[in-house]
């Protein structure tokens, strides 16, 4: 069979079945791979920024994201979603009419934005928030290339973009908070980062550059699951905005930004995650077109997803002791009490989700994604909320443990009314395997001392005990998830290069 690249034309928007499979695959690895070194980018520039800024600045940065997340939801309203999930590709015309809508929408939210700076006493925070949301506009100008690449599962365009974003982002943060501009050096790289990937995406995608033109009939027609699609990102959002404002309100700001850094540090594991997100959507909206079968690979993807986000977080949990202090400052040392419950609440969470949600949504289920996502939030607030003054920010954790749990259960149970499916056994034994070896990292890390040292070694235990313990619990697994890897970066590999290889 002939191989596939990236960038082979789909002028009816449909793809063989040997095609889906390399694309996917290879967007798999090439999205993972933006994903560390956009991982590597951050990490150096949270190191750089939270030695120099206090708690209080991340929070004032927390309050400016939280308006960001809400422009974005409002402006997006779903239907790129829909675009990306139905099997005709959309027309120029549509493409205009979304790009309009966006723009209308973006701009709107950025004048009230400065208008509320403007005439509320809210100080440094409103013009914080101002500077941040006028960023949006130039997002929104990058969704209609970004639209026809998902659909055709295009992701090394679409990582060149994004890298190009982050590495621009970082640099200028970092660089004008070191020279002294403080919180603004975050809040104006927003704007620089947006700027560049609209730059960047009319390079990237030129059938996206459109003329944007008003055109409420044509986007009518996907409204409805748009609408749907865009309320689980609202349950979200509100869901972590009320999170911030309740520890925020009840620990204090410090205990906001410690929760803020230990949200970013869970960005190294949610990279992975997202990545499977991402490519999940549009490959499950093609095989269920296909009517494929689909119950073995969500069987599938479950444990292997378990198996890489493993290795990332039982590094993660057992090293935090000493990473934390270690890399960003003995202030932030408390951060460390979020991590043991939160990663294996990641764990859980996020490998029945990216097996289960990409083909909920296909298949035009949104409410039950919608349903597991309330019960994560509410039950997550529940549970942490009360414990926090008597055990810290070590009860966000905690909650979110028991939040995965039930959220990854209504998720499993409005799978297999559909395909019939069995998570658990794929799941239990990394999950198993990974509490133990993570907890055996945390007492190496504590024993060689709470520091970078110690942190490193606590870290590199838990991880090869991890891989020692699944190779004896459930080998194949492991050797599966290791053959897929391989695959997956032989795919990503230009056809020249794969010849070779």
């Amino acid at each position: 069979m002939r191989e596939s690249t990236d960038d082979s034309p789909t002028d009816d928007g449909t793809l063989s079945p040997g095609e889906l499979k390399h694309r996917a695959a290879s967007g798999v690895f090439i999205v993972a791979t933006r994903g560390v070194v956009i991982m590597a980018l951050g990490l150096i520039g949270n190191v750089v920024v939270a030695r120099v800024l206090a708690p209080d600045d991340f929070g004032v940065v927390a309050i400016g994201m939280s308006v960001v997340f809400f422009s974005q939801l409002i402006s997006d309203g779903g239907l790129a979603a829909g675009l990306i999930r139905r099997a005709e590709p959309p027309t120029s015309a549509e493409l205009g009419a979304f790009s309009a809508f966006q723009l209308s929408v973006t701009g709107v939210v950025a004048v009230t934005a400065v208008a509320v700076a403007l005439v509320c006493p809210f100080g440094e925070v409103g013009w914080v928030t101002a500077v941040m949301v006028a960023s949006m506009p130039f997002v929104a100008l990058q969704f209609p290339g970004r639209i026809l690449l998902e659909r055709d599962l295009r992701y090394r365009r679409l990582a060149a973009v994004e890298l190009l974003q982050s590495l621009c982002f970082q640099a200028w943060a970092v660089g004008t908070v070191v020279a002294g501009f403080g919180v603004w050096g975050l809040a104006t790289a927003t704007v620089v980062r947006a700027v560049v990937g609209a730059i960047a995406m009319g390079f990237a995608c030129r059938e996206g550059l459109v003329r944007p033109r008003f055109s409420m009939h044509l986007i009518r027609p996907l409204v409805g699951f748009g609408l749907r699609f865009q309320a689980v990102n609202a349950a979200w959002i509100v869901g972590e905005q009320s999170l911030n404002v309740s520890v925020g309100v009840i620990g204090g700001s410090a205990a906001l930004g410690l929760w803020v850094l230990g949200r970013r540090v869970l960005e190294v594991p949610y990279l992975l995650i997202t990545t499977l997100w991402r490519v999940s959507f549009p490959t499950m909206s093609k095989l269920t077109a296909a009517k494929a079968e689909v119950g073995p690979l969500m069987e599938r993807s479950v444990g292997m997803a378990a198996v890489g986000i493993g290795f990332v977080l039982t590094g993660i949990a057992g090293g935090a002791p000493g990473l934390i202090p270690g890399l960003f400052g003995q202030q932030w040392r408390d951060t460390s009490a979020i991590l043991p419950g939160a990663c294996l609440a990641v764990a859980i969470s996020g490998s029945v989700s990216v097996a289960t949600q990409g083909y909920l949504y296909a298949v035009g289920d949104v409410s039950a994604v919608l349903r597991a996502e309330i019960t994560q939030w509410l039950t997550l607030s529940l549970v942490a909320l009360p414990l926090l003054r008597a055990i810290g920010v070590a009860s966000i954790g905690v909650g979110w443990f028991v939040a995965a749990v039930l959220q990854s259960t209504v998720l499993g149970r409005a799978t297999t009314r559909r395909v019939p499916t069995r998570f658990l056994r794929p799941l239990l034994p990394p999950i198993l395997v990974g509490l133990c070896s993570s907890s055996f990292g945390w007492a190496i890390t504590v024993k060689a001392g709470e520091d970078l040292t110690g942190g490193a070694a606590g870290a590199a235990s838990a991880v090869a005990i991890f891989a020692a313990g699944l190779a004896v619990v459930d080998r194949r697994l492991l050797e599966e998830t290791s053959r897929i890897a391989r695959y997956a970066m032989r795919a990503a590999l230009p056809r020249g290069a794969r010849a070779s290889a």
